[in-house]
């Protein structure tokens, strides 16, 4: 059997540190009764502190917490360990970064299969990698998926405030008596310092924020991405030069004939690269409404994954106003990226709220209606403003959504 000592004493040391007074918008929202449950999501956006918080908050006895990028665990094997934790009564095996172990989805499957009556919760880096191990764990284990911090989040971690989340119609209907309250917390004091550095959870423990940041995306694009899709060795440099292209570029869209043409790829290729980056969270791309997978392909406005990204590989650049809008939208697109957003042919972006399509333009404090002049149900989402009035709403306010 398996000694598991050196395992129980890594989850005491990790405990020891971990934060408990803050818990992300997903904690409450899980079910942590599921037997199979898998937590995925970008780098750097908590899952290993929500799955140790939910160790901690159940008195440790009973879990055992491993992580697959652990050299023992590698010599061990998921299956090994867990097995021998089960069979001398363990009740829940928490396998953290699972995906960093060749034939993870095979191992935790024949767990389950073994002690259906034991639970296994796990994390890893996207839905992508989870349903490339296996179909049959794909369709066996309840996913969840964790973002990053939103601004609601930030708020209430910096100020020790208790702001809830705001579903759509809430916001749009009750929007000056919601900033009315947060007039005293100077949101677009805080906001301005979101952007820059607000997204991480990691911010608290790190001095060198975006040392640390730019350290999170070298081992996305290498672990997430290279070594997840089995690409060559060449391929981390041309991805680092579509990071590059979008990190520096201040029109939110990308020229496939043009960029291949520069790389010296062609656009399946480009397509595929594009894919990869989205699955691990390091950009974001909104297609045209209605234009299904074509969309893909043209039209479709192209973002780095959170606006921290952008100040870490660009900071003298996007610290001038006038190349603020591609922050500002990529924010936007941060904060409703679950809600279904699409490129409408008038205004910058589009979501359906209880059955009715709205349509938003996002600007800056002197952003008009312009471009909404045809729309019967339109917002402008202005930067700069504390309080807005009738359909024109602060930006910051829709980081209050989760």
């Amino acid at each position: 059997m398996v000694d598991l000592q050196p395992f129980f004493e890594i989850q005491e040391r990790l405990l020891s540190s971990v934060p408990i007074k803050f818990k992300r918008y997903a904690y409450a929202s899980i079910n942590w009764n599921d037997p199979l449950l898998g937590i995925v999501g970008a780098r750097g956006c908590g899952k290993t502190t929500l799955l140790l918080q939910r160790i901690l908050e159940k008195g440790q006895k009973g879990f055992l917490y491993i992580s697959g990028d652990n050299p023992l665990v590698l010599r061990e094997g998921i299956y090994g360990i867990g097995d021998t934790f089960f069979k001398l009564g363990g009740k829940t095996l928490v396998v953290d970064e699972a995906h960093r172990q060749p034939g993870w989805a095979n191992d935790i499957k024949a767990l389950h299969d073994s002690h259906p009556e034991k639970q296994i919760h796990f994390s890893g880096s996207s839905k992508y990698s989870v349903v490339k191990g296996t179909a049959d764990l794909s369709r066996r284990a309840v996913l969840n998926e964790l973002r990053h911090l939103s601004f609601r989040e930030f708020i209430n971690l910096e100020r020790g405030e208790d702001f809830p989340a705001l579903d759509l119609s809430e916001l749009l209907k009750n929007h000056m008596e919601t900033c009315r309250e947060l007039q005293k917390l100077e949101p677009l004091e805080l906001f301005r310092e979101y952007l820059r550095i607000g997204s991480y959870p990691f911010r608290l423990s790190y001095a060198s924020y975006y040392e640390r940041l730019l350290n999170t995306l070298d081992k996305s694009i290498y672990q997430d991405v290279v070594e997840q899709d089995s690409l060559r060795g060449e391929a981390s440099a041309i991805i680092k030069k579509i990071i590059a292209f979008v990190a520096t570029s201040v029109v939110p869209s990308i020229s496939p004939e043009s960029l291949c043409k520069e790389l010296g790829i062609t656009k399946v290729t480009l397509y595929s690269y594009l894919d990869s980056l989205e699955r691990a969270g390091v950009l974001r791309r909104v297609l045209p409404c209605g234009r299904g997978v074509k969309g893909m392909r043209s039209g479709s406005k192209v973002f780095l994954g959170e606006t921290n990204l952008y100040y870490a590989l660009g900071l003298s650049q996007w610290n001038l106003e006038a190349n603020m809008g591609t922050i500002r939208e990529a924010f936007f697109v941060s904060q409703v990226s679950h809600l279904g957003i699409c490129v409408p042919s008038t205004g910058d972006f589009s979501l359906r709220e209880e059955d009715k399509e709205i349509t938003l333009e996002v600007g800056g404090p002197d952003k008009g209606r312009r471009q909404l002049k045809d729309s019967s149900n339109g917002f402008v989402l202005r930067d700069g403003i504390e309080i807005g009035f009738g359909n024109t709403i602060p930006l910051f306010l829709f980081g209050f959504l989760y």
